[in-house]
């Protein structure tokens, strides 16, 4: 007679059902959200072998007017990854705060960020250059973030009914204000609500 004791099972556990509340987004979800904007190719380049993401606070911090020239955008991005990397090469701490001078319409205000090397979704080492008021567990989390979105051409694309290639086309000719970030346009999101109450 078999007397192994059953664990009574739940609709929950049955039918795969969780709350959307406290389930945890992964960090995929947050890149593929916006609310995390991935650098991996340009870490590379600046010698960061680990996967890495700004989260998109900090990204407005870094580029806080549309109409940025992408070379300031370029220049502050480097800015950051080289502050970074300074910093990074004299502490074995897994999280630190650091500061960086960067060019904003004329003005060049010093900013802290904060970056963190801690699990991606795999369990690999990633890290997240973020505000210090924010925390790499919980980025994503809110839909009603202080912060505003950043969108992809795909996203943009989407809404607007149009091909990915015609709306790189558009950021060309300047009729969509964009910024490039780690190899890939990203789009505010309150652009393409001016886009679809005003037109281009």
């Amino acid at each position: 007679m078999d007397t192994r004791k059953t664990r009574s099972r739940t609709p929950a556990d049955i039918w795969g059902l969780a709350d959307p509340e406290c389930q945890r987004k992964t960090r995929q979800d947050a890149i593929d959200d916006g609310d995390l904007i991935e650098i991996t190719r340009m870490g590379r380049d600046a010698g960061i072998i680990y996967p890495l993401a700004v989260s998109a606070q900090a990204a407005q911090s870094m580029v806080p007017f549309p109409n940025m020239p992408q070379e300031t955008v370029t220049e502050n991005l480097w800015d950051t990854l080289n502050a970074f990397r300074e910093k990074a090469s004299t502490t074995t701490a897994e999280e630190f705060k650091f500061q960086v001078s960067l060019y904003q319409n004329g003005l060049v205000p010093t900013i802290t960020f904060k970056a963190t090397v801690s699990p991606g979704d795999d369990g690999e080492p990633v890290i997240t250059i973020m505000m210090p008021d924010e925390d790499w567990e919980t980025i994503g989390y809110s839909r009603h973030n202080a912060c505003e979105t950043m969108l992809t051409v795909d996203d943009v694309a989407s809404a607007l009914n149009f091909t990915p290639s015609r709306i790189r086309e558009f950021i060309r000719e300047e009729r969509i204000a964009a910024v490039k970030c780690g190899g890939s346009w990203r789009i505010k999101r309150s652009e393409l609500e001016r886009i679809m109450n005003e037109g281009f």
